[in-house]
């Protein structure tokens, strides 16, 4: 096992922590996407779209849940969030000519999303996809956002976030609108500081936690799609840990039985409305002596409460990585993810 005081960024082989990738990603996004993106959801509000459709899986599900929050919290039109098989299933009988479908996938390739952005256009919806670039899913979509950069979820967070903001200064509060517009001027420099302020915890966790057969995540309010992120894509995919992800507010509804002395937890608490909840969750676990790894907002400055999953991303993020060496199963790693045909009979 590589101890602690060896551990360095120059072990990370094309990790997105190193350099300046974060910010220069973010800021290019914003450079390139912002103004046509704001005339693409007029043209939405000029055909009276009355529903909004978020669709993405796995990491582009998880990048859907702050945004879906943000728009329950602050904008009149409804917005319904699915995985893509679920879309394509269910099918909504309100998706038709009047609905804007929102829709994500990094490689652009994936067989169900392909699917649920023709199932829209098949039924006159709007469409926007965030994808690299020259994927079928962009070529797909009326409009396809694209990012450039490595930070991959975390692009397609900020995407889900322009998207809110214009949605909302359109139907709902345009002071709200204006003020999440004000934190995207600061947020890649915010987020780059944090990124470096961060390393160190990130190194002391993956040492302190690398024998962990699995962890239980806890969070809510914008912070729960990380959690369910930080699950999926990095303990059950980059490491083969188990993992299992609670909404805070469900925590005493039966979850909580499972906690005793020693439990692993990772308990993620964000600094808006939702903090008193995750807070009972993780002072529950500290007063029953789980190992609680407990990741709080308010103890980073520069960090608006609803960016809390850009923020509390980076500490996972080292922490993730950092695990991989110490294991010595870096986080490229797969055994079957690109490598076998999930879809064969």
């Amino acid at each position: 096992m590589i101890k602690r005081e060896s551990l360095s960024i120059q072990l990370l082989e094309n990790n997105y922590m190193a350099g300046s990738a974060i910010r220069d990603g973010l800021q290019d996004i914003l450079d390139r996407e912002s103004q046509p993106l704001t005339k693409l959801v007029d043209n939405w509000f000029e055909k009276q779209i009355e529903q909004l459709y978020l669709v993405g899986c796995g990491g582009s599900r998880a990048v859907l849940e702050p945004a879906k929050w943000l728009l329950d919290r602050f904008a009149h039109l409804p917005a319904d969030q699915f995985t893509g098989w679920e879309f394509v299933l269910r099918a909504p009988e309100r998706l038709n000519a009047r609905s804007a479908v929102v829709i994500g996938s990094h490689s652009g390739t994936t067989p169900e999303i392909l699917e649920a952005v023709n199932l829209a256009c098949a039924r006159g919806a709007c469409t926007l996809s965030f994808s690299r670039e020259n994927t079928p899913l962009q070529q797909a979509a009326d409009y396809g956002m694209v990012y450039k950069g490595s930070a991959t979820n975390l692009s397609k967070l900020l995407m889900n976030y322009m998207v809110a903001a214009e949605v909302i200064e359109r139907s709902g509060n345009p002071e709200i609108a204006k003020e999440i517009k004000s934190v995207f001027a600061m947020l890649p420099q915010a987020l780059h500081e944090l990124k470096n302020q961060t390393e160190e915890l990130g190194k002391d966790l993956a040492v302190r936690y690398h024998a962990a057969k699995g962890f239980y995540l806890v969070a809510t309010g914008p912070l729960l799609g990380l959690a369910y992120q930080f699950a999926t894509c990095n303990l059950l995919e980059m490491q083969w840990k188990h993992a299992s992800v609670y909404n805070a507010a469900e925590f005493p509804h039966g979850p909580f039985e499972i906690v005793e002395k020693g439990l692993p937890m990772i308990v993620l608490v964000g600094t808006d409305e939702s903090r008193d909840v995750a807070l009972r969750a993780a002072n529950f676990a500290r007063r029953h002596s789980a190992d609680a790894i407990v990741l709080d907002l308010a103890d980073y400055k520069n960090i608006h409460p609803w960016f809390a999953p850009f923020g509390l991303h980076m500490p996972l993020q080292w922490f993730i990585s950092y695990m991989g060496i110490v294991r010595g199963h870096p986080i490229q790693t797969r055994r079957y993810m690109g490598l076998e045909n999930y879809y064969q009979e």
